[in-house]
């Protein structure tokens, strides 16, 4: 019996087949392979260089200052962020929240600087659309500001936002002798940087991300700002290598765990209020995962989560897309990588379920892999057909993507997810992972909506598979 073969499923294939069949794959696939290797090798290298809860379930616990459970690495006498409490929420795919994140001095200090730098003409006025174009940091900015990159935005209802000139430096921190290194200033940028240095590497320890603490990853941060009418839509901050085309598995790094620190002001000095201030940020997370404890979050072996197989009544399961499944060719007669879904049993990292036959990307003749998975579920879940994809109806019918624009643009939540609000309130961080978890902002109704924000990123899957190192 095959692998792929479990009593029920109708894979309908011969024995060796790949699916789906497509006269463009007969150019055997080890050549194409062959050939994205040396363009991908020849290029990496010139490519590398808030809050309280408001709604609707889960309120977190504010940071414990017990030593038995927050990090042990510290920033003066002040925890800097709650172990236990950043696995569990960040690896479900959850937001973390960590009040008090930063002493009003070093928000005083943040907020000067960020006046300074709007008072010299650095912001600009910035969209979603920037990122899709993988335009990132300092790319954004120039461009836009140079006028390479017109999105027709609106200058008074889109949030504008400025790179951070002490970035690069605060990455390199780690680096430098101690002696050398930053003093704690107090509430100056020094004591920002160091705290900064310490929530990445805290972070990577916690959930267990060490490429996290390369610091010649395109990591990013940035200011950002926003005006009473502007909101963000509804997306997601990172998306597998395989969705993104080509070009996915060129970069050497990608997203890995977002974070802001909130430095929202209110016209009257108080408190930020969700219906008076609005600028929520939204979350839509599943209500209950398999994802364990000890669970890294949106990735499994290298292999990042694509979907959710959702079934009433039970927890949801987490769907992962294994672009170098190792698959006999019916053309080449050798093993060559095929793309493949699966879920996982338990907590061992083998301890896989596959869902899907095995199919060479190369038969989708240049189209887009969630839409041909999204497409196919669909199509399977309601009649029968001769050559399937998914290895039961059941799976076919269970499947949903992580980031389903067309079920969004018609207005619906995703599906299985409940709503979380989060207060952009000052001073506040929060972070999530940013494979997991679809997100917005709500329209801010009065105010100013400001934050230190960014994402750490972690090493791109190496071409062949396995976990970045």
């Amino acid at each position: 019996m095959s692998e792929y073969s479990k009593p029920g499923a109708r894979s309908g294939l011969p024995a060796g087949h790949t699916l789906p069949l497509c006269p463009a794959t007969m150019v055997p696939t080890f050549v194409r392979f062959i050939v994205r290797f040396v363009l991908a090798t020849c290029l990496h290298g010139l490519l590398s260089r808030r809050l309280s809860v408001v709604a609707f379930a889960i309120q977190p616990s504010p940071p414990t200052d017990s030593s038995g459970i927050t990090c042990n690495i510290n920033s003066g006498d002040a925890p800097v962020i709650d172990v236990s409490e950043a696995r569990e929420r960040i690896g479900s795919g959850r937001v973390y929240v960590h009040h008090n994140f930063l002493s009003d001095e070093q928000l005083r200090w943040l907020s000067d600087d960020m006046s300074e730098l709007e008072r010299e003409g650095k912001f600009v006025t910035n969209g979603l659309s920037d990122t899709r174009k993988g335009l990132k940091g300092e790319h954004a900015a120039s461009s836009t500001a140079s006028g390479k990159a017109d999105q027709g935005f609106s200058v008074k209802y889109d949030r504008s936002v400025c790179p951070i000139p002490w970035w690069r430096e605060t990455l390199r921190i780690s680096e430098v002798p101690s002696n050398k290194g930053p003093t704690r200033d107090q509430g100056g940028l020094a004591s920002i940087q160091s705290k900064l240095d310490l929530l990445r590497r805290g972070l990577s320890e916690t959930m267990g991300r060490p490429t996290m603490l390369k610091n010649d990853l395109d990591h990013e941060c940035y200011y950002s700002k926003s005006a009473p009418g502007s909101s963000l839509a509804r997306h997601m901050d990172e998306r597998h290598e395989e969705t993104k085309g080509p070009r996915g598995w060129l970069l050497p790094s990608r997203r890995s765990l977002s974070w802001l620190i909130y430095l929202s002001e209110t016209d009257d000095g108080s408190q930020w209020d969700y219906e008076r201030n609005g600028g929520l940020l939204r979350s839509f997370p599943q209500p209950s995962t398999t994802l364990g404890r000890d669970s890294h979050g949106g990735s499994h072996n290298g292999n990042l989560q694509v979907g959710w197989l959702l079934s009433e009544g039970s927890k949801s399961r987490p769907v992962y897309l294994n672009s170098w499944h190792d698959h006999l060719s019916p053309y080449s007669g050798t093993n060559e990588p095929h793309c493949i879904l699966y879920t996982t049993r338990g907590s061992k990292d083998d301890d896989i379920e596959y869902i899907t036959a095995p199919w060479s990307i190369d038969a989708l003749a240049g189209g887009n892999v969630a839409t041909f998975m999204q497409s196919r579920a669909r199509l399977e879940s309601s009649q029968n057909t001769d050559e399937s994809l998914f290895l039961s109806s059941k799976y076919a019918s269970q499947f949903h993507l992580l980031e389903d624009r067309e079920s969004w643009s018609n207005g619906d939540v995703p599906r299985g997810s409940i709503v979380e609000d989060y207060l952009p309130t000052r001073g506040t961080l929060v972070v999530f992972d940013s494979v997991l978890l679809p997100h917005e902002v709500t329209a801010v109704v009065e105010g100013r909506r400001k934050a230190l924000a960014g994402w750490f990123h972690e090493s791109t899957q190496p071409l062949g598979g396995g976990t970045p190192t």
